[in-house]
């Protein structure tokens, strides 16, 4: 299939990005590589497609990016109405006048100059929305990082929490017990006054309503909810509460709720120890 420059610019779009049909892909390859006129098109929008393949995972671009986007859109397609309409009246008065001199003076619109000017908008178009599907990526990556960041300054909060409450001379510890065998691990901090800390780890991730609830039975074997965490992929868990009811002798566990309307445990427990004043 032999194509003219201004239907391999036409395909320009498609051609880049691997969407035409195996016989339209090899007519405009083989055209650029026998034409001794530059494509430039292909060159800007197939230089787009390194950043589109590095790009983080999409994420819903702003409201108002997507108003613009769709906005100027419009704005083209109404701006470019009143030209096809023209070309459209010129060829019906054409063809119903007797005399040609009864348009003297009549401008002829090319047909061929729509068409490339049609083309040249869609090329234009193509690479404003893929320019802005790049940005929508990078302000994605941004999140992604800033992400990280809030994440690293909560653990830094932890652990100075837990340097904290640790630091002082009458601060009882306790270590877990892994009581499934998966790799948990973690510890309660327990100061006199009730201040409790429950740091955990290798805990397995949560989903939908499911929640960790931490739970500390007393002298009167009543459990009582001291906290309820969800969990992500780094598997920590962190609970922090003050004024907890205290006795001689505590028994806390860690377990994996349904949701987190439990009022007593119900699901298994993760992780559990004992802790005497």
């Amino acid at each position: 299939m032999a194509l003219t420059c201004d239907r391999v610019r036409e395909l320009a779009s498609g051609f880049v990005l691997g969407a035409l049909e195996p016989d339209e892909m090899a007519a405009v390859r083989h055209h650029v590589d026998h034409c001794r006129k530059p494509h430039q098109e292909l060159a800007e929008l197939g230089g787009i497609l390194p950043y589109l393949a590095v790009a983080p995972e999409p994420v819903e671009p702003p409201a108002w990016l997507r108003g613009s986007v769709i906005a100027a859109v419009k704005a083209d397609f109404q701006a470019r109405r009143p030209d096809e309409h023209r070309v459209v009246e010129r060829v019906a008065a054409t063809a119903t006048t007797s005399a040609p001199s009864v348009l003297p003076d009549a401008t002829v619109i090319s047909l061929e100059g729509v068409r490339r000017s049609r083309s040249s908008r869609a090329v234009t178009w193509i690479t404003r929305i893929a320019a802005a599907v790049a940005v929508v990526a990078l302000a994605g990556y941004a999140f992604a990082i800033q992400s990280d960041l809030n994440k690293a300054k909560q653990d830094q909060s932890h652990l100075a929490a837990v340097l904290n409450v640790i630091g002082q001379p009458d601060t009882i510890k306790v270590s877990l017990t892994d009581n499934e065998g998966k790799g948990a691990n973690g510890f309660v901090a327990l100061r006199p006054n009730g201040h409790v800390i429950v740091n955990l780890n290798g805990l397995a991730v949560t989903h939908g309503d499911e929640t960790y609830m931490v739970w500390l039975t007393g002298a009167n074997n009543v459990p009582v909810k001291v906290g309820a965490f969800t969990v992500g992929d780094d598997g920590k868990g962190w609970v922090e509460v003050e004024n907890v009811s205290t006795s001689a002798s505590m028994w806390i566990s860690v377990c994996r709720e349904p949701n987190s309307n439990a009022t007593k445990p119900t699901g298994p427990t993760i992780l559990s120890g004992t802790i005497s004043l």
